[in-house]
C-alpha cells in the first residue's frame, strides 16, 4: 500500500474525510433506513461518484474553478451521437463544476439531494412534522409499507445508468493509455469513521463499486481490509441470494511469513540501535538471548505470541526494550516483563477491535482463566457456566441485550437455554476473535481464524471440541504453558 501511496498517480482517500458521519447524523436518512428501504443503490451511487470525480479532477489537474471550466469546454467539445456517452457526458457537466471542490463537499452535496427527493416522496401521504429518531418505528404496517414503496421509487430512480456510462466513457476516452495507470488507494476501513449502522453497508457497497471498476484497464482501486471486518461487512448485510463467493476473486491475500516477520524484526533492531548507538548493522541475535528456554529460540517466543502481524511484534519487542534499563543485551527476564504488560494490551486492543460485535468479550473471558492451554469443552463445569451467565446478566442489567453474545447468557439465566448451548456459541466468539484455536474432530490439527477464512462455523461445535488458548493471552489470563 505504501509503495502505491509514493506514485505520483496514486490517489489517496481516507474515509473520514469523505464526510460520511453526515449519514449517521441525518434523521431522514435514518427514518427511512429504519422503515426498511434498502440504500445499497444510494452508497453505490456515492463511492462511484467519488471515484469518477477524484480519477478526473486528478488526470486534468482540476484544482480551481477555471482549470475546471477549460475541462467542460473540453467534454463539450466531445459530445458524439452515442447515447451511452451522450448520457455519460451530460452527467458530468452537471456535476462537474464542482470537480475543483473538495470531496467531502460533494459528498454532502449528493446527500442533500437524496434527502430532499426522500422527503418529498413521503410529504404528501404523511404530513410528520419531522423525521426524528424512532419515527419509524411509531408506522403501522401499511404506512410502513407505503414509506418503503415510495423509498425505493426515489432510490431507484438513482442516476446508476448515466454513472455506469461515465465509467465507459472514462474506458474508452479518458484512460485509455496503458502507459499512463492510476492507482486509488483506500486504508484505515477498520476505524471510526462512520456508525456502525452505515459501515459496514458502505463497505460492502465499496467492495461492489470496486468490482464495477475493474472495466477501467488502466485504472487500479485498492481498499485494504482485514479478514475479520469482510466477514463481519458479509454477515452483517448478508442478503437473499448474497454469493460470497462472486467477490472472493477480487481479494489477494497478505499473510506475513515466520522469515518476514523476523526481517521485520531485524531492521526494527537495526533502525532503533544505529539511531543511537552506533552506525554498524545490527539485528535482533545481537540483542536477544539466543535462547529463550531449552526448545525455543527468543525470536520464535516473541512470534509465537503474535497473530503473524507485524504491529503485534514491534509492540511486544518495545515493551522488551523499556525494561532494558540502558543494558547492552535483552535478557529472558526482560522477556517476560515485557509479556506481561504485552498480553494485556492486546487483550484490550481485541476488544476495541470488536466492540461494535462483542461489547463484553473481555468480561467473558474469566470463563478462560486459568485453565490448561489446551482442554476439552467438556471440561467446563456446568455450575460455573449457569453462575457466570446470571452475574453476567445482573452486571449488565442496564445494557442493551441485542448482541449475541448477552442474548445467550440470558437465556441461560432465565432457564431457556442450556448452558452448553452459550459456552459453545462463545468459544466460537473466542475463535474468530484470535483468542482460540479449536479442533471439531480429535484427527485434525487446530485452526486459527487469523490463518485463513474462519472455516469452523459455530453449528460444528459441541462439548466434545477441543479448544487452544494462543500464547499471546497466556499472561493476561494467567495461563501456564504446557512443558516441553
Amino acid at each position: 500500500m505504501k509503495e502505491l501511496i509514493n506514485k505520483t498517480d496514486a490517489i489517496v482517500i481516507s474515509p473520514e474525510t469523505l464526510s460520511f458521519n453526515y449519514l449517521a447524523n441525518s434523521t431522514i436518512l435514518q427514518f427511512f433506513l429504519e422503515a426498511g428501504v434498502k440504500l445499497d443503490l444510494f452508497f453505490k451511487l456515492l463511492w462511484r461518484h467519488v471515484f469518477t470525480v477524484e480519477l478526473l479532477r486528478n488526470r486534468y489537474n482540476l484544482k480551481t474553478q477555471r482549470e475546471t471550466s477549460s475541462f467542460l469546454d473540453l467534454i463539450k467539445s466531445t459530445f458524439v451521437r452515442d447515447t451511452h456517452k451522450e448520457r455519460a457526458i451530460k452527467y458530468l457537466l452537471q456535476w462537474g463544476d464542482k470537480f475543483w471542490e473538495d470531496t467531502e463537499y460533494r459528498i454532502k452535496e449528493i446527500m442533500h439531494k437524496m434527502e430532499k427527493d426522500l422527503t418529498a416522496s413521503v410529504k404528501g401521504k404523511f404530513p410528520f412534522a419531522d423525521f426524528g429518531v424512532g419515527a419509524a418505528s411509531k408506522l403501522t404496517d401499511e404506512e410502513r409499507m407505503e414509506v418503503v414503496q415510495r423509498g425505493k421509487t426515489v432510490i431507484n430512480a438513482i442516476q446508476m445508468r448515466e454513472l455506469t456510462d461515465v465509467i465507459t466513457y472514462l474506458n474508452e476516452d479518458v484512460f485509455s493509455d496503458e502507459k499512463q495507470q492510476f492507482y486509488i488507494c483506500i486504508d484505515r476501513l477498520d476505524e471510526n469513521w462512520v456508525d456502525d449502522n452505515f459501515r459496514y453497508l458502505l463497505i460492502r457497497s465499496l467492495i461492489e463499486t470496486i468490482r464495477d471498476f475493474l472495466q477501467l484497464r488502466n485504472v487500479k482501486i485498492i481498499a485494504a481490509l482485514r479478514t475479520d471486518l469482510i466477514e463481519r461487512v458479509f454477515r452483517n448485510t448478508r442478503d437473499s441470494g448474497f454469493q460470497e463467493e462472486k467477490y472472493r476473486s477480487l481479494y489477494l491475500t497478505i499473510r506475513w511469513t515466520h522469515d518476514q516477520l523476523l526481517d521485520l524484526l531485524d531492521k526494527r533492531v537495526n533502525f532503533l540501535v544505529r539511531q543511537t548507538y552506533t552506525k554498524q548493522p545490527v539485528g535482533y541475535a545481537d540483542v536477544l538471548p539466543a535462547r529463550f528456554d531449552k526448545s525455543t529460540n527468543a525470536a520464535s517466543y516473541l512470534i509465537d505470541r503474535t497473530l503473524m502481524r507485524p504491529r503485534d511484534l514491534i509492540e511486544f519487542f518495545n515493551g522488551i526494550v523499556e525494561h532494558a534499563s540502558g543494558k547492552p543485551a535483552l535478557t529472558r527476564d526482560m522477556i517476560l516483563q515485557g509479556e506481561g504488560l504485552y498480553s494485556k494490551n492486546r487483550m484490550r486492543s481485541l476488544q476495541d477491535e470488536w466492540i461494535s460485535d462483542y461489547p463484553t468479550l473481555v468480561d467473558c473471558t474469566a470463563l478462560l482463566k486459568q485453565r490448561p492451554s489446551a482442554f476439552r469443552l467438556s471440561s467446563i463445569q456446568r455450575e460455573q457456566v449457569e453462575e457466570f451467565c446470571v452475574s453476567y446478566c445482573i452486571r449488565n442489567a442496564s445494557q442493551s441485550r441485542s448482541d449475541m453474545i448477552s442474548k445467550r447468557a440470558c437465556e441461560v439465566a432465565d432457564g431457556v437455554t442450556p448452558w452448553s448451548t452459550f459456552i459453545c456459541s462463545l468459544m466460537h466468539v473466542f475463535y474468530i476473535t484470535g483468542i482460540i484455536g479449536l479442533k471439531t474432530e480429535s484427527f485434525e490439527a487446530y485452526q486459527w481464524a487469523y490463518e485463513g477464512p474462519s472455516t469452523i462455523v459455530a453449528d460444528t461445535i459441541d462439548l466434545e471440541t477441543s479448544a487452544a488458548i494462543h500464547p499471546m493471552f497466556y499472561r493476561v489470563l494467567g495461563i501456564k504453558p504446557s512443558r516441553p
